[in-house]
């Protein structure tokens, strides 16, 4: 049994050479490592460093009927995706766990509650590749169940190999960061503008980070002031939006992302 799966991985592997720089490269790479493990979804995208992101592939093992959630993603949601900070903090080239990115609260996080958990699912890995001068690809595997370790570790055994064909096809493929515009520009400041003009720098700073699932401990480590102080700051915050709870904090966010598009 074990020499036909070897046998199949060889083949995988020769497709997916075969497709670098194409179109079909990514859906070969996602068949090629569900072979090895086999996750529930899969999504490659490219983080610009300017603009909006491009969704490269969607894998889904079970496909079903309901809308994509890829629109509210690409809308602004991405945001307070922490992958997504994690691949514009600078994280250097690799497979990543969610536990290694995430927030202390990520878990309790209304990002996760009300998107995460019914999208990419449970939990995920993601392997990271930065383009110096361009942007970071990346590939996310997930999963309706938390990755064991030794599947964590077959990942980052074949990144060895993942890594490298990933930055070939970007070098023989066309595809390039799109031109920055104005839907761009609204959707990259969304965050920055959230709440502005009603909150303080402070309270703005703390919202951010619970729409991100900061604990208070962990933004009063991160602000260097008391979790006391954030306690205060959470509360002015909720009065002058006049809501009382992390859902409603998160459901403005996404109502102002709605209105900055129809908006521009």
């Amino acid at each position: 049994m074990s020499l036909f799966r070897e046998v199949g991985m060889h083949t995988g592997l020769g497709r997916t050479v075969a497709q670098l720089g194409t179109e079909r490269f990514w859906k070969q790479l996602i068949l090629l490592l569900h072979q090895c493990l086999p996750f529930d979804n899969a999504l490659a995208i490219f983080y610009p460093l300017e603009g909006v992101p491009q969704a490269l592939e969607e894998y889904d093992a079970q496909p079903s009927n309901k809308p994509t959630p890829m629109l509210i993603y690409l809308n602004g949601l991405y945001l307070i995706d922490p992958f997504f900070q994690a691949c514009r903090d600078g994280y250097a080239n690799g497979v990543y766990h969610l536990e290694e990115v995430a927030p202390d609260h990520f878990r309790q996080s209304e990002y996760f509650l009300s998107y995460f958990h019914d999208n990419v699912l449970e939990d995920e890995m993601q392997f990271i590749l930065q383009l110096p001068g361009s942007g970071t690809l990346s590939l996310s595997l997930g999963m309706q169940r938390l990755f064991t370790p030794d599947e964590t570790g077959l990942m980052t055994t074949l990144s060895a190999w993942v890594l490298p064909l990933m930055q070939q096809h970007w070098q023989q493929s066309t595809q390039r960061a799109p031109a920055p515009d104005a839907m761009a520009s609204q959707i990259r400041d969304a965050l920055s503008q959230f709440g502005s003009g009603v909150l303080s720098e402070r309270e703005l700073e703390i919202a951010r980070l619970v729409l991100r699932g900061f604990s208070s401990k962990a933004m009063a480590e991160r602000l260097s002031i008391s979790p006391d102080t954030v306690k205060v700051h959470r509360r002015h915050l909720y009065a002058k939006l006049d809501i009382s709870s992390q859902p409603e904090l998160f459901a403005l966010f996404i109502q102002s992302l709605g209105h900055d598009l129809e908006n521009p």
